[in-house]
Formats: structure tokens, C-alpha cells, sequence
């Protein structure tokens, strides 16, 4: 019977070898390094043609040299440049929709697609990491090409961008910060916890210690540091600037908790917005005067505010 022993051991370092070596890996590839593109079929095909605006394609390069592709959108005798970034696995047509509210306002907007999305270039995406400076190099070619205040609009992982960078860079008049993480450590704990329901093999994987093996991979597959990414600190950096952090009520994946976290963090001049509904990053589909109103009030803010600091092109 020693053979069945050696068997049931074998079965046993063989799981184990699966759950602790094997799966966090290949879940840290997943989220880093697989180039994915959710179809947007509310979206797609749009561009601000499709709303009668007038538009230019970009090019520019992120200070480490990725090329990164946008849309230009200029309004008449600008108030300033609001610049708008998507979440994983979208492309700038996500945020295309929110182009004729603010061209109606008076604001140019510059829409872009993140490294390793869309048309731009980039192999790895770090969840805010590198992402930073993509939008470091949005804001400093929107200051290039208007006066007036830059206010960054980020959705899920461009919520996470938008504000690391803001926390860097005192040239950002305000902030809209749409259903965002608190970190990244944090976010992949309670993402594990929810995928459990999606694959049957996540059922025996417990969070711990598994959670921080997959934050460890995530770090060497996309050589970044992930405990960098962590939005809650950057909020606190953000020195009493108009910001907004919007919200699903029932969003599972980035619970409302967090908005109220961030906005405390993020001093006097930050409000938040809960929209009523369980979709996440959907929240200006679900709200829409309310949310418009909201960041209507941001832009006002961000307009009577002193001129700021500009960020040199090409940081």
C-alpha cells in the first residue's frame, strides 16, 4: 500500500504546487501582460465625428517613449482642456460620449487610449503604475495647446491614473475620480474573493496567501512596484483641489465605501457622487444629469481657482 501513500502525497504537492505556484502566476499574467479589448458594443464605432464635433488625431509619446494615440477636441474660446481616460480593457471610446457634455460647456477635450490599450503601444499594464505618466504627457501636450486649467476624468483604472498622477503634478486644476481602487493590494484580495463565482478551480484557492502572491508576480511580470499604486495615499496628496468621487450604490467590484474613503482623504474641496445602480464604471450612463451637474460644478471650481503651476511637455 506504500504506492497509494506516495500517490495520495504526490496529489497533494501536485495541488499545492497549482494552487500557490501555478495559478497565482498565471492570474498575475492575465491582469498584466494579456492584451485584452472589451467589446464596446454601446460605443463602438463612435468617435466625436458621430456627435457633429470637430476632432484631430494625436500622437504622442509617455516620457519612457511608449506611443500613445488620441483625439484632440477643441471648443470654441476654451474655458480649458478636460482630459479623459478609460478603464481596463476599453479605449477611448468609452469616455467619447461625455465629449459633446463638455464641448456644450466650453471645454476642449483630449481623449486618449492608455499604454498596452487600444491604438497606442505599451506590452504590460501596471493598474496606474505607468499609466501616470501616460496622463503626465495628456496633461502636459493639453497645457501646450490651450490656456486655461487642465482637469483630469478618469474611469476605474483611469480613475487610478488620473489621481496618481493629479497627487505628482500641482499643474492639474481638479479631478473627476470615477469608480476607482484603493490600492492595488487591496483591489486584488477583493477581486479573488469575487471570482471565486466565475471559476469553479478559484473555489479551493484561499486569499491568503495566494492574494499577495498574485500582487508579487503582477510586479515582476510588469516590472513595477505594485504596492506604489495606491490611490488612497495619492488622494491625501492632492492639496484641497476640487475633486469629485463618483460611484455605483450596488457596484460590487469597487464597493461605495471607497469614493467616501478617497474624499476623506482628499481634503475640503471633495465631494462624492453616489449613483444608484450595480454596474461598474457606468455611472454617467445610470445618472446623467446628476453626474453632469456634478462635474459642472468641478469645472466652475476649477475655473475660479488661481492659474496653476504647468508641467514642462515632455515629463
Amino acid at each position: 500500500m506504500k504506492w497509494l501513500k506516495r500517490l495520495g502525497l504526490l496529489a497533494v504537492a501536485v495541488v499545492a504546487l497549482f494552487i500557490f505556484g501555478w495559478a497565482p502566476w498565471w492570474l498575475a499574467g492575465l491582469a498584466t501582460t494579456r492584451k485584452f479589448t472589451y467589446k464596446d458594443k454601446e460605443n463602438e464605432g463612435l468617435t466625436p465625428a458621430s456627435f457633429k464635433l470637430p476632432y484631430e488625431d494625436l500622437t504622442f509619446q509617455a516620457p519612457d517613449g511608449v506611443p500613445l494615440k488620441g483625439w484632440w477636441v477643441p471648443a470654441p474660446d476654451a474655458h480649458g482642456t478636460v482630459v479623459l481616460v478609460h478603464g481596463l480593457n476599453r479605449s477611448r471610446i468609452e469616455m467619447v460620449r461625455k465629449v459633446p457634455f463638455l464641448h456644450g460647456l466650453g471645454w476642449n477635450a483630449l481623449l486618449f487610449d492608455l499604454r498596452h490599450h487600444g491604438d497606442s503601444g505599451g506590452t504590460v499594464s501596471t493598474f496606474g503604475f505607468y499609466e501616470k505618466q501616460d496622463v503626465h504627457a495628456a496633461t502636459a501636450l493639453a497645457h501646450a495647446r490651450s490656456q486655461g486649467p487642465v482637469v483630469l476624468w478618469g474611469v476605474s483604472l483611469g480613475a487610478a491614473a488620473t489621481a496618481l498622477a493629479a497627487a505628482e503634478d500641482p499643474s492639474v486644476a481638479a479631478l473627476v475620480c470615477d469608480s476607482t481602487y484603493r490600492s492595488l493590494r487591496d483591489t486584488v484580495a477583493h477581486h479573488l474573493r469575487l471570482f471565486r463565482g466565475f471559476r469553479w478551480w478559484l473555489r479551493i484557492v484561499p486569499n491568503w496567501p495566494v492574494a499577495d502572491e498574485v500582487v508579487f508576480w503582477m510586479g515582476r511580470r510588469g516590472h513595477f512596484d505594485p504596492d506604489a499604486v495606491d490611490i488612497r495615499a495619492a488622494a491625501a496628496h492632492l492639496g484641497g483641489r476640487p475633486c469629485l468621487f463618483v460611484c455605483n450604490s450596488g457596484d460590487r467590484r469597487m464597493p461605495s465605501d471607497i469614493a467616501f474613503e478617497l474624499k476623506a482623504a482628499a481634503g475640503p474641496q471633495a465631494h462624492v457622487l453616489v449613483v444608484p445602480g450595480t454596474s461598474h464604471g457606468g455611472a454617467y450612463r445610470d445618472g446623467t444629469a446628476a453626474y453632469e451637474s456634478a462635474v459642472t460644478e468641478v469645472l466652475g471650481a476649477a475655473s475660479s481657482a488661481s492659474p496653476p503651476v504647468r508641467m514642462a511637455v515632455g515629463r
